[in-house]
């Protein structure tokens, strides 16, 4: 009698040691996947706008207050400065704009007579277009 109880103990206590590892797997697969979410899954969710600017042309400073208007955490990774002969001027940006936030970004070396700007993000459809008059 002892002994079933012994065997009856063991199997259970086997059963339930595969169980929890199994579950252990399965909550690191979802814990991954969930980290892995891409930004596609998110961006169409996602809104930003410029909340103030300012251009100062004797430092060549472009003073930009963004604001992100939805909770998904955005990366702001490039400004495009154009001017009105066709050249178009890059700048590599690579701040986070954490969702709900406001934050500023300050770039140096924009030349004065630009057109317009426009800025990307990690978001291929989520960018935003201004004109020097919204800054000046």
């Amino acid at each position: 009698m002892n002994r079933i109880l012994v065997l009856l103990a063991a199997t259970i206590m086997g059963i339930a040691a595969i169980f929890t590892v199994w579950g252990s797997n399965l909550m690191k697969k979802t814990i991954i996947k969930v980290e892995n979410t891409t930004p596609e899954e998110t961006c169409h969710i996602a809104s930003f706008d410029i909340y103030s600017g300012r251009y100062d042309k004797s430092s060549k400073s472009l003073y930009l207050v963004l604001n992100n208007k939805r909770s998904v955490d955005l990366r702001i990774e490039k400004l495009y400065i154009f001017y009105p002969n066709g050249e178009m001027k890059t700048f590599e940006i690579n701040e986070i704009l954490k969702g709900n936030m406001l934050r500023s970004i300050n770039v140096i070396g924009v030349e004065d007579g630009f057109t317009s700007g426009t800025i990307k993000t990690n978001c291929p459809d989520v960018s935003v277009d201004f004109s020097y008059s919204q800054v000046a």
